[in-house]
């Protein structure tokens, strides 16, 4: 399926335009894909959903990010995806939506998985300088790919075209490099600041981690592997999937730590425990007890013969007085004294 007319993408092309070749089994796979993105796409959205629902603060970088990343998701989705139809001519436009969107999943992806991190860091300018340097490499990556992919698709002349061929797996490569070191970098930290306090219910999580990083690695690996087909966006039709994934991954991890780490009571922005947290939790309790005995004399000590039991009545009323009226506490806890 192809059309040889000549089309005017808007700029001074080295030769003329050559339209996008599309097969049927192109089409099919385009379509599956495409399918299958907005499938899985339902339930994402509903997650995310959630999520918003139990943040106090709606409006915090976090959920502004995820509803960025399923933005770009979808735009992407729908605009390679008409494009690879013929519903949307080439031009800067649709290129450039395309990269645009492109350049908001990777940076809000990435910093996502940063941020992740970064609530275990206790230290706030280690927290900005990983976000830092992650915004940083994603940023070069995104604005070089653009200066690349664009004139490429749109033929400016053969040298972009032959650079793309190169610099698309090669800026996969990096981010595959940059989300396996981040995640290296989370698993080594929540080992290192919540299992070795002896916190064995972080057991679990981290092996799931550790699982589930498998599969979102695994997904930049795919990927990868995508660019080697020979329509260039019937590989865009995998981009969305791949990242959509990627994000429900994120909340479940960034769920498990957050549910796990209250249910065990520990701050995971501060390297407190509970005594920490709470100062007078452990505090030691010290009991000062005042005795007085109060001795009683009888002047009469002598008993009579038909009455027994009168020495041990005696003895009795004197061990009673001892117990309700020889004892004055002052119990301290924290600041407070209780009077008892």
């Amino acid at each position: 399926m192809s059309d040889n007319s000549t089309i005017n993408v808007g700029f001074r092309t080295e030769k003329p335009f050559v339209p996008l070749w599309v097969e049927t089994d192109d089409l099919v796979l385009g379509t599956i894909a495409f399918g299958w993105f907005f499938g899985f796409s339902f339930f994402v959205v509903v997650n995310a959903f959630r999520e918003t629902k139990r943040t106090s603060r709606k409006f915090n970088a976090y959920i502004i990010m995820i509803w960025l990343e399923i933005i770009a998701d979808i735009a992407f989705a729908v605009i390679s995806w008409g494009y690879l139809y013929k519903k949307f001519p080439p031009g800067l436009a649709v290129f450039g939506g395309i990269i645009a969107c492109w350049i908001v999943q990777v940076q809000c992806l990435m910093l996502i998985i940063a941020n992740r991190t970064c609530l275990l860091y206790s230290d706030p300018k280690a927290r900005f300088r990983l976000k830092f340097a992650t915004a940083a490499v994603v940023s070069v990556i995104s604005i070089s790919t653009a200066f690349i992919w664009i004139p490429a698709q749109l033929q400016i002349n053969h040298r972009f075209i032959a650079l793309n061929h190169w610099w698309d797996k090669f800026e996969k490569c990096v981010y595959l490099i940059l989300d396996a070191v981040l995640n290296a970098i989370f698993i080594r930290t929540i080992k290192k600041r919540l299992v070795d306090h002896g916190l064995t219910k972080y057991d679990k999580v981290v092996r799931f981690n550790q699982r589930i990083i498998f599969l979102s690695i695994a997904m930049d690996v795919f990927l990868l592997c995508m660019t080697m087909l020979r329509n260039g966006f019937v590989y865009c039709q995998f981009h969305p999937i791949t990242y959509i994934v990627k994000l429900q991954i994120e909340m479940t991890m960034s769920n498990l730590i957050v549910r796990v780490a209250r249910s065990t009571g520990v701050n995971v922005y501060q390297d407190k425990t509970v005594a920490e947290i709470n100062p007078n939790a452990f505090q030691l309790t010290s009991v000062h007890v005042q005795t007085q005995v109060y001795t009683h004399h009888h002047e009469d000590e002598t008993t009579t013969e038909s009455d027994p039991s009168t020495p041990k009545k005696i003895r009795d009323d004197e061990l009673t007085t001892v117990r309700r009226q020889s004892t004055e506490s002052s119990t301290y806890a924290g600041d407070t004294k209780l009077e008892v």
